[in-house]
């Protein structure tokens, strides 16, 4: 059997690359050489225009020309359409937006004018919009007032979502429910949605108060609390609701009703009335 050896490769010598550049074509090496220099100098040249300033007065140029240009082509604003506004004041609203009448259209700052408005008070959200030739449309969603939240002996307004509405004038929604506890308003909404399956009986309530992070007290015509249990608040609540209908247990002297333990009713009168009442026990 014959044994195969592999020949072994000569180590290129430290000048190969000497002897490749001369083995091309003479006019390869020129145009390479050609190249090389003209990026160069034009990477000479450019770095030259940044640091004089030049790039930053034909950028600046560049766009008052385009600004001129939109305006002669009729490419200008003319109206700024808004829907969705009711409760956002119409200046307000206005600066926010930072657009007039004669901007190049093609150059208003939407993004701008979207961050300013969404941070509004009022604003849940917006939209922005550039509806060519002439107009820009502002859509918006505003944030509904549901409750107002008594903390700290001061009364906030809240949304819907339980977020504090800053800077609102709370005495025009005197009319809303109270709701009082330290986390309470991200709760607020199924606990009046809660009620207001008794109609009759949500529209008395003034005010409810989440109780030790489990349950809730309401507060009906201003002077009566009414203690629901943690577990299954609606059936109390239901059962308030047809006992007042068949008896008008709320139209009493009752300051108090506790409903915590199930299957069980415990009713306060006023300390005048309880008096009343025993000495009418006594009496008989």
């Amino acid at each position: 059997m014959r044994s195969v050896k592999t020949a072994k490769r000569p180590k290129p010598s430290a000048n190969w690359a000497q002897r490749w550049i001369r083995q091309l074509p003479m006019r390869t090496v020129l145009f390479a050489g050609l190249s090389l220099t003209t990026v160069g100098v034009l990477a000479g040249l450019g770095w030259h225009a940044a640091n004089s300033g030049v790039v930053n007065r034909l950028l600046i140029a560049g766009e008052a020309g385009f600004r001129e240009i939109s305006i002669r082509t009729g490419l200008a604003v003319r109206d700024v359409m808004v829907s969705g506004r009711d409760r956002t004041a119409r200046a307000e609203l206005l600066r926010a937006i930072g657009i007039k009448a004669g901007d190049p259209i093609l150059t208003v700052d939407l993004a701008g004018a979207h961050l300013r408005i969404a941070s509004l008070a009022w604003v849940k959200q917006v939209r922005v919009e550039r509806r060519l030739p002439d107009t820009v449309f502002v859509s918006l969603v505003e944030r509904e007032p549901m409750a107002l939240w008594q903390r700290n002996g001061k009364l906030h307004l809240i949304d819907r979502d339980g977020g504090v509405i800053p800077s609102a004038e709370v005495e025009k929604f005197s009319d809303l429910p109270i709701v009082i506890g330290q986390d309470a308003p991200p709760r607020t909404r199924d606990v009046l949605a809660m009620l207001s399956r008794e109609p009759d009986l949500r529209q008395r309530v003034r005010a409810v108060t989440w109780v030790g992070e489990r349950r809730w007290d309401v507060r009906v015509d201003d002077r009566i609390n009414v203690q629901l249990p943690e577990q299954a608040p609606f059936e109390a609540w239901a059962q308030l609701a047809r006992m007042e209908r068949e008896h008008g247990v709320l139209r009493r002297d009752v300051i108090a009703i506790d409903m915590r333990l199930r299957d069980q009713l415990v009713v306060r009168v006023a300390p005048e009335t309880a008096a009343r009442l025993r000495r009418r026990g006594r009496d008989t």
